[in-house]
């Protein structure tokens, strides 16, 4: 009697045991495995996300997004990525400032007709 009470205790502990070793349900989803070492050209780049033990990956990196939404890892301690960093982190504090100024009165491009008066 107490082994039909103790098998399906045993059976779930087993289950929820594997599940942890893999990883099910873990928010680590995608990690870099390792760090590109050529530079990256700011013009390809539209933002980056840090990645580290915090996230659940073992491997700290910056994962910069480019344009075409592909994703380059890169070390946080390199001079380069710093700076990219700091350059994106600028034109997203700009581009801030600018939405709460408002649409600026037909700035760039050509001038806007005038109406011709009829005499």
């Amino acid at each position: 009697m107490a082994l039909r009470l103790l098998l399906p205790l045993l059976l779930l502990a087993a289950i929820l045991l594997i599940a942890q070793a893999q990883g099910i349900g873990s928010s680590a989803s995608d990690c870099c495995l390792k760090n590109s070492q050529t530079a990256i050209p700011r013009s390809l780049v539209k933002s980056y996300t840090l990645q580290g033990p915090e996230s659940g990956c073992l491997l700290r990196s910056v994962v910069f997004i480019t344009k075409k939404n592909k994703k380059i890892c890169a070390s946080p301690t390199d001079p380069a990525v710093q700076k990219l960093m700091q350059n994106l982190d600028k034109k997203v504090k700009n581009d801030r400032k600018d939405k709460k100024r408002g649409p600026s009165p037909r700035s760039g491009g050509r001038p806007r007709r005038q109406k011709r008066q009829r005499v």
